[in-house]
């Protein structure tokens, strides 16, 4: 019997891109198994939210100065819970935590997670797209006084990035080794299914994904460039804009296009940006990378970024390479040394 070209899992492509005796295989698969099954608890829950009377705010906010969504909270819990019973996750930062949660594991090369527990979450009370974002890091193994310091110290170790994205089917994208893959959950069977073909940006793309209306209040040589993309290109781009990353990135990723979120200028006062490296930034740049993408804050690839501080705010880039090195020459921070 030949095999279907919809057969190829998850945890087929940990398989193929990890070595059978390194131990953090195993704890991969374990997180894995989490992801997927809060995946699939979030994605039942969201086709019932209206008559659960979940998919409005809490009036409260978040660490982050937010509002904080009923369906925020629920996807904080269920990860959280999930990664817990994992004993594979040694600590877990989130958007929706001012701490990191330390957490008690029994693998023996566990890793720590950052996350977006529902990415886009606004966009709820209307049926539109979300998502949940992923980076995975290794342990530094030097010895951290706080949760803190744990996750700065292993910053540089990013070693896998996800995003599930709940719309018309639940999608799972993973990031792992040198490939970036695109799963389908199929209700029927809780399975996530895939070609096994690894995903790559299209070139020649013309989709730019930014929300406008802060036009206003960039640097003058960003205003100029998105004058030139709709006057002066060949071919002249097209604004397609969602308003949440996941969603954004992943019709960029399947279409060619590139995503865009500044720093704002006001008052003569340049902001640190609005996305966050650890667990927006960073997983988008490592998914991108595999994908023959890179991601900048507008001068310098989102990869190579120190954090000091675990919620640090970054402009975001994101796309093919043909596009944003595009935006990067039209800008005036050339992308030197990038292929």
């Amino acid at each position: 019997m030949s095999q279907s070209p919809n057969a190829f899992t998850p945890f087929d492509l940990i398989t193929q891109q990890t070595d059978p005796g390194n131990p953090e295989r195993q704890t991969l698969i374990s997180i894995l198994h989490a992801i997927e099954q809060g995946g699939r608890k979030i994605s039942a829950l969201l086709q019932r939210g209206p008559l659960l009377g979940i998919t409005g705010s809490t009036h409260a906010q978040n660490i982050q100065g937010e509002e904080v969504q009923a369906m925020d909270q629920i996807g904080q819990e269920t990860f959280l819970t999930l990664f817990r019973q994992s004993g594979s996750v040694l600590g877990v930062l989130s958007e929706e935590a001012e701490h990191p949660d330390l957490l008690p594991v029994t693998h023996s090369a566990p890793c720590l997670v950052a996350m977006d527990p529902l990415d886009g979450s606004s966009n709820l009370s209307v049926n539109a797209p979300v998502g949940s974002i992923f980076a995975l890091f290794r342990p530094s193994g030097h010895t951290s006084p706080s949760g803190e310091s744990l996750f700065l110290d292993s910053s540089g170790n990013l070693i896998a990035a996800a995003y599930l994205l709940y719309s018309v089917s639940t999608t799972l994208v993973l990031a792992i080794g040198t490939e970036t893959h695109s799963f389908t959950l199929d209700p029927s069977t809780g399975e996530y299914l895939g070609s096994g073909v690894a995903l790559k940006f299209p070139e020649g793309g013309k989709i730019y994904s930014t929300n406008e209306g802060y036009l206003p209040y960039w640097e003058k040589s960003l205003q100029q460039y998105m004058g030139w993309i709709k006057t002066d290109r060949n071919p002249a781009m097209i604004l397609r804009y969602i308003g949440a990353l996941v969603g954004d990135f992943h019709r960029n990723l399947l279409k060619g296009g590139i995503y865009l979120y500044p720093a704002d200028v006001k008052n003569g006062k340049k902001s640190s940006g609005k996305l966050r490296l650890l667990y927006e930034a960073y997983p988008m740049a490592f998914i991108a990378r595999n994908a023959g993408g890179i991601a900048t804050d507008g001068t310098i690839p989102i990869l190579s970024i120190v954090p000091n501080n675990v919620h640090q705010r970054v402009p975001l880039i994101v796309g093919p390479m043909d596009l944003v090195r595009e935006f990067q020459d039209h800008s005036g921070s050339p992308l030197n040394g990038f292929s």
